[in-house]
């Protein structure tokens, strides 16, 4: 009887030299794995509550942004794992394929880990009130519309819906959390920080579709990247990126927001110009990362423009 054998790639001995072994999976890295695990989505939650709360006229709000990264991260997390024991799904095997394997190897952990994330969050913020309690049940019930109906089309199919849904939610996260520890709250504030920041948001979320279009378009799922391409979906990220950027502008010159203003008018939109000049090759994680980073060091260099005036 013959014995089959395993060959290596550079194994041309036996009768049946093509045959080659399977190359083994490359190990997940450590900053992968931590985007595997939604971490960097919790940080530019983060960043979307300071920046909220930053030019409504607040502080610093630690709580509220812990709560941010706790219940983003949760979400997402369990989004990936699924909120049962079903098989992962199908857009996501073709689209993560190695997130999905690192994921199942851990399953019952990541879906444990999320729930406490989520636990966490509503213990912290549940004594705000009840719209600041809300936020977490209201993401998992937008997580559950988004990608987990049972119909043939879900939200995260339909072109530009998927964008806009990721884009309201993260507002309405943010200008909740943002303004819990702000008294006095002017109008025109929340309007400049939430058309600033959704315009934004669904920058980025157009700019993470080009990491999957092509998996996407496989699936049926439509989105910017595989419907106008990549070069389309750069120029438009950047045009959304330079409105965004407008409104705060405009906001700050009529004195509709906190006076130091302008470095979170210019630093969020720059990092989108420079990242199409960069154009990585892979940019989800980039963005994840480069918005709250861009808000932390705007909203630096505010309190030192203050505290230098103030001296």
């Amino acid at each position: 009887m013959y014995q089959s054998r395993t060959y290596g790639p550079h194994d041309t001995s036996g009768p049946y030299p093509r045959i080659m072994a399977k190359p083994p999976v490359e190990p997940v890295r450590f900053l992968e794995a931590v985007g595997h695990l939604a971490v960097w989505a919790g940080c530019y939650a983060v960043g979307c509550v300071l920046f909220v709360s930053m030019l409504c006229g607040g502080t610093w709000p630690i709580r509220a942004m812990v709560v941010a990264f706790l219940a983003t991260t949760g979400t997402y997390l369990l989004d990936r794992v699924g909120v049962g024991t079903t098989l992962p799904d199908r857009a996501d095997v073709a689209s993560q394929p190695r997130r999905v394997h690192f994921l199942r190897r851990t399953m019952p952990a990541a879906r444990a880990w999320a729930f406490a994330l989520l636990v966490v969050a509503l213990a912290l913020i549940s004594s705000e009130g009840l719209l600041a309690a809300l936020v977490v049940p209201l993401s998992l019930v937008g997580m559950l519309l988004y990608g987990h109906t049972t119909g043939p089309r879900r939200v995260k199919d339909v072109l530009v819906m998927k964008n806009v849904a990721v884009g309201v939610s993260l507002v309405a996260l943010a200008l909740v959390l943002g303004t819990v520890d702000i008294h006095g709250i002017r109008v025109s504030a929340l309007v400049v920080a939430g058309s600033a920041l959704l315009l934004h948001v669904i920058g980025g979320a157009m700019l993470c579709d080009l990491d999957d279009q092509h998996a996407d378009a496989r699936r049926g799922t439509k989105t910017i990247p595989n419907h106008l391409g990549p070069r389309i979906t750069w120029w438009l990220a950047d045009a959304l990126a330079v409105a965004a950027g407008g409104i705060v502008w405009l906001g700050g010159a009529m004195g509709w927001i906190a006076v130091y203003w302008w470095p979170l008018a210019i630093l969020p939109s720059a990092a989108v110009l420079l990242l199409h000049l960069i154009k990585p090759r892979r940019v989800r994680h980039v963005v994840d990362i480069s918005f709250p980073l861009m808000v932390v060091i705007g909203v630096l260099i505010s309190v030192a423009i203050g505290t230098e005036q103030v001296t």
